[in-house]
Formats: C-alpha cells, sequence, structure tokens
C-alpha cells in the first residue's frame, strides 16, 4: 500500500509540474532519438554500401591498380603513377586461365562540362564496351559504347543521372551536345544509378567516354590507371591473382626484393576493408550520440537538485508524520526513472520517424537495429538511476526540523 501511496504522489508531483517534467524528458528524448538515429543510418549505410560492392566488385573480380593505390569503384592515386598499360592487360587476359572478360580504366580529374548554359565540374572515366558487364552497369536509356566507338576514338559519352539532374533538367539528354574542357561530345546513354562508391565520390555524377577517346584525345598518354577482370569461376580468383603478380612482375622488369609498382585486389581484401571502415563509422556516431544523452543526464540531474531545494518543507513534513529516508529515496529515484523512461520512449518513436525521413533523403534502407531499441529502453532507465541519486540522496538526509523552519 505505502508503495503505491508513493507512485501516486510521484505522479501527482510530475503532472503539476508539466514544464519542469517536459525539459526532463526533452534531455533523455533528444539523446535517445539521436542513438536510435545514428544506429539506424549506420546500418543502413552498411547495408547500402555492401550492396553497392557487392554489385560492382562481385565474387569473381579482379582489380588491378597502377602504383600503390587502393581502389574500390575507383581509383585512389598518390600522385600521377605510369606503370600500368593496356598491354599488360592483355597479356594477363591470354595468359591467365579462367578470364571470362576485363576492362581498362583511365580517370581524369573533375573536368568542367558544359550543355547550353549549364555547367558542372564532374569526374570523366576512360572505359572499354565490356565495362557494361565488368562493372555490372548498363544504361537506362540510350546505348553503351560499341567496339567502333573505342577503334574511332570517337566523342561520344555516357552520362550519370545526377549529371542528367544538373545538366539537362527537362531536356531529354540523347543525342544531345556537351563540352567537356570545352571539346563537343555527343551523349548516346544514360547510366544506370549506383549510389556512392566506399569513399563517398557519387558514381551517378561521372561520365564515362571511349578508353581510347580518354587516352588519345583528352589525355594524350599510353598507360591507364587501373583494369578489372572478370573470372568464369569465383573459386579461381585467388590463384588468378596470384598469377597476375607475376606476370606484371616480369613485365615490369621487378627484381627480387623490389616493391610491387601495382596493386592487386580480391573480393576478400576489398570486404574486409570496407568492413574496417564501417566499423570505424558505426563507432564513432553512437559516440556522439551518446555523449547528448549524457548532457540530457546532467539536465536531469541539475533539474531534480532544484526539485529538493523547491520541495523541502514537503519532504519535512512527510517526514514528521512518519515516512523513513528510504521512501523518500526511492520517491525521487522513481520520478526520474519514470520522466527519463517515458522521454526515452517518445525519443525511440522520434527516432524512428527521424530514420524514415533520412531514409528517403539518403536513399538508403531502413534498418533499425534491435540494439538500438534495447538501448532507447535500458540507457534512459540508467540515466535516471544514476542522475537521480545524488538529489535521492540530499533529499533523503534532510532532517525533519531542518526541513521545515
Amino acid at each position: 500500500m505505502k508503495g503505491r501511496r508513493i507512485v501516486r504522489s510521484s505522479l501527482r508531483i510530475m503532472a503539476r509540474h508539466k514544464l519542469r517534467t517536459f525539459f526532463m524528458m526533452l534531455g533523455i528524448l533528444v539523446g535517445i532519438s539521436a542513438l536510435t538515429l545514428t544506429f539506424a543510418i549506420g546500418s543502413g549505410t552498411q547495408q547500402k554500401v555492401m550492396s553497392n560492392i557487392e554489385k560492382i566488385f562481385d565474387a569473381s573480380s579482379i582489380m588491378i591498380s597502377a602504383g600503390g593505390g587502393r581502389m574500390m569503384g575507383g581509383p585512389q592515386m598518390d600522385g600521377l603513377v605510369t606503370t600500368l598499360t593496356i598491354a599488360d592487360l592483355e597479356a594477363i587476359a591470354e595468359e591467365v586461365p579462367g578470364v571470362a572478360t576485363w576492362d581498362p580504366m583511365q580517370m581524369m580529374p573533375a573536368r568542367d562540362v558544359k550543355y547550353r548554359d549549364r555547367g558542372a565540374n564532374i569526374r570523366v572515366l576512360g572505359h572499354s564496351p565490356a565495362a557494361e558487364v565488368v562493372w555490372n552497369r548498363g544504361v537506362v536509356q540510350g546505348r553503351f559504347f560499341d567496339d567502333d566507338d573505342l577503334a574511332s576514338s570517337a566523342r561520344v559519352a555516357l552520362i550519370g543521372q545526377m549529371v542528367v539532374d544538373e545538366l539537362f533538367v527537362d531536356t531529354d539528354p540523347i543525342d544531345q551536345q556537351i563540352r567537356i574542357s570545352n571539346v563537343p561530345f555527343r551523349v548516346i546513354g544514360v547510366l544506370e544509378l549506383v549510389g556512392p562508391d566506399p569513399h563517398g565520390m557519387d558514381r551517378d555524377l561521372e561520365i564515362y567516354v571511349p578508353i581510347t577517346t580518354a587516352m588519345r584525345r583528352m589525355l594524350n598518354v599510353d598507360y591507364i590507371v587501373a583494369g578489372k577482370f572478370l573470372m568464369e569461376d569465383p573459386k579461381l580468383v585467388e590463384g588468378a591473382a596470384e598469377r597476375m603478380a607475376e606476370i606484371l612482375r616480369r613485365r615490369h622488369s621487378l627484381g627480387p626484393g623490389e616493391p610491387d609498382d601495382f596493386s592487386i585486389m580480391t573480393p576478400i581484401e576489398v570486404k574486409e576493408m570496407i568492413q574496417r571502415a564501417l566499423r570505424v563509422f558505426n563507432l564513432f556516431l553512437p559516440i556522439l550520440s551518446g555523449l547528448s544523452l549524457l548532457v540530457g543526464g546532467v539536465v536531469v540531474a541539475n533539474l531534480m537538485l532544484i526539485s529538493v531545494s523547491e520541495r523541502t518543507a514537503e519532504i519535512g513534513l512527510r517526514k514528521a508524520v512518519g515516512a523513513r529516508s528510504k521512501d523518500i529515496l526511492f520517491q525521487f529515484l522513481l520520478e526520474t526513472v519514470v520522466i527519463t523512461v517515458a522521454g526515452g520512449l517518445v525519443g525511440i518513436v522520434a527516432g524512428i520517424g527521424g530514420v524514415r525521413a533520412m531514409a528517403g533523403m539518403m536513399q538508403i534502407p531502413v534498418a533499425i537495429p534491435a540494439i538500438a531499441l534495447v538501448l532507447g529502453i535500458v540507457m534512459p532507465s540508467l540515466v535516471g538511476i544514476v542522475a537521480g541519486v545524488i538529489p535521492a540522496r540530499r533529499a533523503a538526509a534532510l532532517e525533519p526540523v531542518e526541513a521545515l523552519r
């Protein structure tokens, strides 16, 4: 019975001091909303990144890049490296058993691209017709490159969907002329949407041109930055990668002890690298939201201390009529926990709403891990207990005579 009276008393006091109760709940609500949001955004981002990686770098893929540059979806070069050539890739295709197809790649820094009076800085990549299969990326409108485009170093271009949005607005881009660094190109296709690569570069804001056009007409070079191979069977990948390294070292006249002037990546290495990066990402976001929850706990503790000061006479009167110190301690802890848990539950609901809105804007799947929901209930309870201990003990320690003065 006494426990019920304490609960009813706590609820009446919280209802009487609505503004204070609201601000205490708000501190926890913001923290739990942030926690739910960051866990969900992290999980959704991870799912999307891994999905993109599996699409562009499936189990039968092998990537070779010039120098020590590591690449996944696009080369990340440490300066200009000129050691890799199309002839190297041709030799590999001839000597390594089980190669299904391959694609050389050249990459240029962002170029000034214009259509009429609209312009943007856009990354330009050189590819072969095989890129459609090798990179698992076709066109949603128009056509891909063909062998004639490659043989003639044609000034034709495939553009990403973001390029369409930037330059063409309400105009059909097919057969329109764009200017890349003031050189005219005819748009022959619009590439499939793929989203950002693991480095955060938007692959929908890029342009493909024939590899021969990039090398001869735009850069006047005889080297490439990378090449990607597809094997007939994923089981051949590891052995093929070792054989490719042997061929490149021989062709590049590298002696024993000399470091490779190329980098070879297999699907296992790519996934391990991505997972390491995502672990850091998934650790960093909850830390930030945890800090906001900590601030919320400090707010709760301070407001409860103020509550103790304001209710000194009430505490003295209750003690004078027989309330024990542990009853006062329990009441203040109860009030704190009820408020923080209520704030946590509302925070979960608000966080889920935020997740749905953010997922739509970021084009990632809605993914709310169970741990986010569990923490949304457990953490406010712990915060309530920790934040309420000092105010509750202070209230319980008041002497009736002193409190009633």
